[in-house]
């Protein structure tokens, strides 16, 4: 399900978004510093108010671009790398369900789904795993037996049995 190109795809991303984010931060940040000693060694009264205001105006850009837009993709790659080098759990079971809505799973956006793994289909038998949202859903019907190979209740491939 994840592959090489998977993770090459998710560090370019990554690369574009830390330039955005960093390139206006660095430049404003940099006028503000310059400003601060332009008005340091003119005895400026007023450009500490301009050093201020862009000090704050670049530190909240950068965190909330940090926050709202990089952080996510931070997350995934992450999430990606215990996909793909991590340890994982090996679980043989019936296909039960996948949720219709996508949740938040420790900050990835994923899709509940169950499996049960007893051999009467008992309730207490199942086993709750995530999907990654940004996949295709599985194209096993309901009710299909299924190994699923997972990494801290992560999907990382599923296949029939």
């Amino acid at each position: 399900m994840y592959s090489e190109k998977d993770w090459n795809d998710i560090n370019a991303l990554l690369k574009k978004r830390w330039l955005i984010t960093l390139l206006p931060f660095g430049i404003v940040f940099t006028a503000a510093v310059v400003l601060f000693i332009y008005g340091q060694l003119n005895r400026s009264e007023y450009l500490w108010l301009l050093t201020s205001f862009l000090t704050l105006v670049s530190g909240g850009y950068f965190l909330f671009l940090f926050g709202n837009y990089l952080r996510p993709a931070l997350i995934y790659r992450r999430n990606l790398r215990y996909l793909l080098n991590g340890r994982k759990r090996v679980t043989t079971g019936i296909f039960k369900e996948i949720s219709e809505d996508v949740s938040d799973h420790d900050g990835m956006e994923v899709y509940a789904m169950l499996l049960n793994v007893g051999e009467r289909n008992d309730p207490e038998d199942d086993r709750l795993f995530y999907y990654d949202a940004y996949k295709p859903l599985p194209p096993m019907p309901i009710g299909t037996r299924v190994t699923v190979e997972s990494n801290d209740r992560l999907v990382s491939s599923m296949k029939i049995v």
